[in-house]
């Protein structure tokens, strides 16, 4: 959609947001400039400071790098920017066409750093890490909606805890991010893919017991959902357009 008056009480935000919208529906293409800081201050009704500092973010992320002559051009985010841009494109992507490949591409990942995180805890996170694995998946089995989600949050953070890999760590958060953009979905989903998996249980047996491969194996087996089900996550999205 066109840029907008900025409204919202961060101003810098607002601006950062919109921009990154242009960018992510190739609307702002690789290899073009975006509008001048001139432009972008009467089209925002901001002063030049905003405009700046939302600018400024946008390059830290790696969507634009500035250019000779002041003008700023828009990269192809593909080649330069990191996992956290994943997120924000999940964020602000519009249900349907935008959110299934983001989704489908974190589900993806998702599922091989789930397999190794739970390999290194099973070799690493001792007796306690798996007692208390086995009574939160107990727990799961019993609740649903926004407690799902916070308490399978809780069962692979202390997964990731057990593993004690940072890069895993900064990495999965994003994935969350991704997976969680449209919590009033995600939560149904979450429903379904812990019933499929016996709510998580044999990830927890397999690091209780100290089996790394099988932690692995139990672990991309219940975080690779099938095909039928993303097509049916593509079916609501289309239905809530």
């Amino acid at each position: 959609m066109p840029l907008q008056q900025a409204r919202k009480r961060s101003l810098p935000e607002d601006v950062f947001e919109q921009l990154l919208g242009e960018i992510a529906s190739g609307r702002f293409a690789p290899g073009s400039t975006i509008p001048s800081e001139r432009e972008l201050t009467a089209v925002f009704s901001v002063n030049r400071h905003v405009v700046r500092e939302a600018v400024k973010r946008l390059e830290q992320v790696g969507l634009v790098r500035g250019a000779q002559g002041g003008r700023t051009r828009v990269l192809d985010y593909r080649r330069t920017a990191g996992l956290d841009v994943l997120a924000l494109l999940a964020e602000h992507a519009r249900p349907g066409i935008e959110t299934l490949p983001l989704l489908t591409a974190a589900l993806e990942m998702r599922a091989g750093i789930g397999a190794d995180v739970a390999r290194l805890c099973a070799e690493r996170g001792g007796e306690e890490v798996g007692a208390e694995l086995l009574r939160i998946a107990d727990q799961l089995a019993e609740v649903s909606g926004d407690e799902l989600l916070e308490l399978d949050q809780r069962f692979w953070q202390l997964i990731l805890d057990g593993a004690g890999n940072l890069a895993y760590q900064l990495a999965f958060n994003s994935l969350i991010r991704v997976v969680h953009a449209r919590r009033d979905l995600s939560a149904g989903w979450l429903e379904r893919e812990l019933g499929r998996s016996g709510h998580r249980r044999p990830i927890a047996a397999a690091i209780a017991a100290g089996d790394p491969a099988k932690a692995a194996t139990e672990a991309r087996a219940a975080l690779s959902p099938p095909q039928h089900e993303l097509d049916e996550f593509d079916l609501r999205e289309e239905t809530d357009r």
